[in-house]
């Protein structure tokens, strides 16, 4: 198991910027506005759900489609910006654009009634789209391969009014080993969650409960039975954590109460195999009984 005064002698941080423009609007009128991403993290092996590779749309690239009156290919433009709508099924509806602004490949995808449901990025110019933003249930999903292997190794959870990071997930191997989180909404994770021995669930919890990005309180599950027995404590807020408390009595909660956190939906419960217990059926007797 690491060692968990060694995980918060490092925080980080989501308070950056990424480099990525978010698409936003109507897809014929379109717009880029700069989208939050998550502090930088070293390249991992990731999530099988990649970005993937696609080579990026050339200056002589034709309209696949049909060429409704709303859907002129501009071509390239001034600069070498470039748009170009695609009716790819031929029902008169934008399903594809092709975009190149500001040296950035982007390919986004429209649905039958209008909404943008995937947004595909080349940011670097190295002609991978190591980009992936797409709406989910309770925001926005940013998704970066960062190192070009096809895989997702980094993926920022934004709220969808704010844009700001809420929560910021490392995924090795296809699995969460690391996520932290933005409870309060101030712009800075004050929960920071470990899986430390791999087996796809968290087992350690480091707190910043003043918020003032120094970490307060770490509990650790050393046996893997979902409950902290190991609690260790900064308490004169200079960083370094100087006192600790065992437990065997569940006095120091569980990993659960952390987990719930996580919308249930989420990958991370499949793999951590933490599903909410479902009701039982009904045991009254019918006529049939």
């Amino acid at each position: 198991m690491s060692n968990p005064r060694g995980a918060q002698d490092n925080p980080t941080t989501t308070g950056t910027t990424s480099p990525s423009p978010n698409l936003t609007g109507d897809p014929q009128d379109a717009s880029y506005t700069t989208a939050p991403a998550a502090s930088e993290q070293p390249p991992v092996a990731a999530d099988p759900v990649g970005a993937g590779t696609a080579p990026g749309p050339i200056a002589d690239d034709t309209d696949l489609g049909t060429g409704t009156a709303g859907e002129t290919d501009l071509g390239v433009g001034t600069g070498g910006e470039y748009y170009s709508p695609r009716d790819v099924d031929g029902d008169g509806n934008v399903d594809l654009i092709h975009t190149r602004i500001e040296g950035v490949e982007t390919i986004t995808h429209i649905d039958e009634d209008g909404s943008i449901t995937l947004v595909e990025q080349d940011t670097d110019g190295n002609g991978t789209y190591e980009t992936g933003i797409a709406p989910t249930a309770t925001g926005i999903r940013l998704a970066e391969d960062l190192d070009d292997d096809g895989t997702v190794d980094l993926a920022t959870h934004l709220d969808p009014t704010t844009g700001a990071p809420v929560r910021q997930d490392v995924i090795e191997d296809g699995r969460i080993t690391d996520t932290r989180l933005d409870t309060t909404a101030d712009g800075n994770p004050d929960v920071h969650l470990i899986d430390s021995n791999g087996d796809g669930r968290f087992d350690t919890a480091l707190l910043d409960t003043d918020l003032d990005g120094i970490t307060n309180d770490t509990l650790v599950d050393t046996n893997g039975d979902g409950t902290f027995d190991l609690r260790t404590a900064d308490t004169d807020n200079d960083g370094t954590q100087e006192s600790f408390d065992t437990a065997t009595d569940g006095h120091l909660g569980s990993i659960e109460q952390f987990e719930a956190l996580i919308p249930a939906e989420d990958h991370y419960h499949e793999q951590a195999d933490t599903y909410p217990t479902e009701t039982p059926a009904d045991q009254t007797a019918t006529d049939l009984a």
